[in-house]
Parts: C-alpha cells; sequence; structure tokens
C-alpha cells in the first residue's frame, strides 16, 4: 500500500511552466489563476533579454520580482536563465525553450500557461475533471479552450462571438502533456500534433492574446514563435481599424495566419462584465 500510495502520489503531482518576456506584466494575473493547483511553476527568461525571433525586450524586474514574490507564498515558483534564442527561426526557439522547461521540471504532469492567459474555474479542472485522465496522460494531452477578448475601447471589450452573442469557444489549445512528451510546434506535442492524441477538456482559458495595447500587440507579433507567419497577415492592420461604431461589420473575419477555424462576429460587452460574460456561457465549451 505504501508503494501504491508513493506511485499516486507521484502521478499526481504536477509542474507548471511558462515564459517571461516582453508581456511579462500579464504573468502574476496568469499565475494566480493556478497556482494553488500545481506543485511547482518553472519561469524561462532568456539570458540575453532576447525573444524567439531575437529582438530585444526588458519589462520592470524589480516589480515583477516583489508581484511574483508576494504570490509565491509556498515557494513553488523558480526561474531558468537560459539562451532561448539559438535559432533562426522563432518556433525553433519555442520549442526548444517550452522542453528546457519541461526537463526541469520535477514531476511527470506538465501544464503549460502562457503569460496572457487566465484560467476560469481552475478549481473544478484539476480537483474533479484531471484525476479522471490520468490514466491516459501518457499518451495523450489534454487540451484548454481559448475565450477571447479582441479588443477594448473606452469601458467596453469587443469579444469574439457567436451570432447569438455568445462567446465563440471554437479554439483549443494545448494545455497539460506528460513529460515524456516533446513539444513540436508550441505547445502542440509528438502526441497532438495533426489533431490525434487529445482530449478534449471544460477548461476554459481567457486568452489575452490580441486584446492589449496597441504597442504591445505590436511587439508580439514580431515576437511570437510563429512570427514568420503572422507578421505577413492582414489581421493587424483590421484589428487597428476596428471601433465601436463598425465592428459589426465583420463577419468570418479571422484570416490564415492566426489558424483555420473562422471567428464569426465581434460582440460589446462592459469590461467590468467580462467575467460574469464568459462564466454564464462556459458551459458551452464542452458542447
Amino acid at each position: 500500500m505504501d508503494l501504491e500510495r508513493k506511485l499516486l502520489q507521484k502521478m499526481t503531482k504536477k509542474s507548471a511552466i511558462s515564459l517571461l518576456s516582453y508581456d511579462a506584466h500579464l504573468l502574476p494575473n496568469s499565475i494566480k489563476t493556478y497556482y494553488e493547483y500545481v506543485d511547482e511553476i518553472i519561469l524561462g527568461l532568456d539570458k540575453d533579454r532576447l525573444t524567439w525571433s531575437k529582438n530585444s525586450f526588458s519589462f520592470n524586474e524589480a516589480d515583477i520580482w516583489k508581484e511574483l514574490g508576494d504570490i509565491d507564498v509556498e515557494g513553488k515558483i523558480s526561474v531558468i536563465e537560459e539562451d532561448f534564442h539559438k535559432s533562426d527561426v522563432p518556433i525553433e526557439n519555442d520549442n526548444y525553450e517550452r522542453n528546457f522547461l519541461k526537463q526541469h521540471c520535477s514531476h511527470d504532469i506538465i501544464v503549460s500557461v502562457d503569460a496572457d492567459e487566465n484560467l476560469l474555474f481552475a478549481k473544478d479542472f484539476f480537483i474533479d475533471f484531471l484525476p479522471l485522465t490520468l490514466p491516459y496522460i501518457e499518451n495523450y494531452d489534454i487540451c484548454m479552450t481559448w475565450a477571447t477578448p479582441y479588443k477594448e475601447i473606452d469601458d467596453t471589450t469587443l469579444v469574439i462571438a457567436n451570432e447569438d452573442s455568445t462567446p465563440f469557444f471554437g479554439e483549443n489549445q494545448g494545455f497539460i502533456t506528460h513529460k515524456n512528451s516533446t513539444f513540436t510546434y508550441a505547445r502542440w506535442t509528438d502526441k497532438s500534433s495533426g489533431g490525434l492524441g487529445r482530449i478534449l477538456s471544460p477548461m476554459v482559458t481567457l486568452h489575452y492574446s490580441l486584446c492589449r495595447e496597441q504597442e504591445d500587440l505590436h511587439k508580439k507579433i514580431h515576437n511570437i514563435g510563429h512570427s514568420n507567419i503572422v507578421e505577413e497577415d492582414p489581421f493587424y492592420d483590421l484589428w487597428q481599424k476596428v471601433t465601436l461604431d463598425n465592428y459589426h461589420e465583420l463577419k468570418n473575419f479571422k484570416t490564415s495566419g492566426l489558424g483555420e477555424a473562422q471567428w464569426p462576429c465581434l460582440y460589446p460587452v462592459k469590461t467590468d462584465e467580462l467575467l460574469s460574460y464568459y462564466e454564464q456561457f462556459s458551459h458551452r465549451a464542452y458542447q
């Protein structure tokens, strides 16, 4: 029984990995949404403060270390500095960093959450759903569903939505994998690339990929792992032109550089009601 208990304990311990880069200011709020449900958090930081595209970045390190220190009441967070810009191909650097961090994790269950992602209902997922998947975790990856705010204007946030004004839950991303996996395209692994080896889950994640200041969005476009694709995509020009007067004109407006799933339309939500808007429809992510 002692051996079984030790094996079960080992199976249920979780390591989280995330990245410190140009959007480091978003990371503390992200970590707060899952801190209590993982056993360690490994953060990657390029030692030369260069992005995957070899562009320099900076952030207020004193403030971030203070914020992370305030969160880390149980001593779970550690930062690893390394050369994460070895390749001239951004996605190769992306893959390298995630695999490097994974190998430094102490546990077999690897949770990947980027700085611009805030988990919704994390307790329900980690307590009720994740244990059900443990028998399959060595062979399958668990996906999250993105809920994507698009652009904040004054006191209103335009969100990517369906025609009936409910949130669009048509995009999934790799979320949890086993340490024996290899990241082959950002958070997709050798098990889940190509659409196979994936378990869809009820985890809904607020993804602030697009909903940020114009300068920050421009910076992201030129430095993410697939920046070579996104830089040629017209979506940024369109994003700049969207206002509260013309947003309703956009229909099926997602362009190829950001994936295949179409974005049906935009819907205005008061920014201070954004969380409750997503929460009331989160059950639809299963459907």
